[in-house]
């Protein structure tokens, strides 16, 4: 969920991956279920939209949730749903407008259509996928580029989890106590 980082070091990175869209292709990628260190088995979607609660003050948003506020700034930067990849395989075109489907918003093309989506299709669809995304997209958008043009509107965006913070404080306190 936090591969997003690698595109954009910013706590914006998480409109990325940081939604109920992110938590099923992580399932997609990872399969339904893991085994964990204890040797138990753990739905996949549980891992993620735990991650999400930590990282977002308690919520698991939708990708609607991120970008409704943001649609008519970020919208222009992404190309026209009706005039993306008539040439596409269609696994690559379901998987570009699989966002903009499940938003109604053209702004969340923007996971889809950019240097981001370019890799999430190699992880999700393969490298050959991905190479065909990369070439239907020239020009590139950089997600940086986009993501540098979103404002947070909501608190849960952008700061953590009062409860997580509280027990990082312990726990550095507790090293710091206890030096080794």
């Amino acid at each position: 969920m936090d591969s997003s980082k690698l595109f954009y070091f910013h706590a914006r990175h998480r409109l990325l991956l940081h939604h109920t869209t992110g938590i099923e292709w992580a399932t997609e990628l990872l399969g339904d279920f893991v085994l964990n260190s204890a040797g138990r088995t753990v739905l996949v979607r549980d891992i993620a939209a735990e991650h999400c609660k930590e990282d977002l003050s308690g919520r698991v948003p939708t990708l609607h949730d991120w970008l409704r506020a943001a649609d008519t700034t970020l919208a222009p930067l992404v190309p026209s749903p009706d005039q993306l990849l008539p040439d596409a395989s269609d696994s690559v075109r379901a998987f570009v407008l699989r966002p903009y489907l499940r938003t109604g918003l053209r702004s969340a093309l923007l996971l889809t259509t950019s240097t981001f989506g370019v890799f999430l299709a190699e992880q999700l669809l393969g490298l050959a996928a991905a190479e065909e995304l990369a070439r239907q997209l020239q020009p590139l958008l950089t997600v940086a580029d986009i993501l540098s043009n979103f404002t947070f509107t909501e608190p849960w965006q952008y700061r953590p989890d009062p409860k997580e913070l509280a027990w990082l404080r312990q726990h550095l306190n507790s090293n710091e106590s206890n030096p080794n």
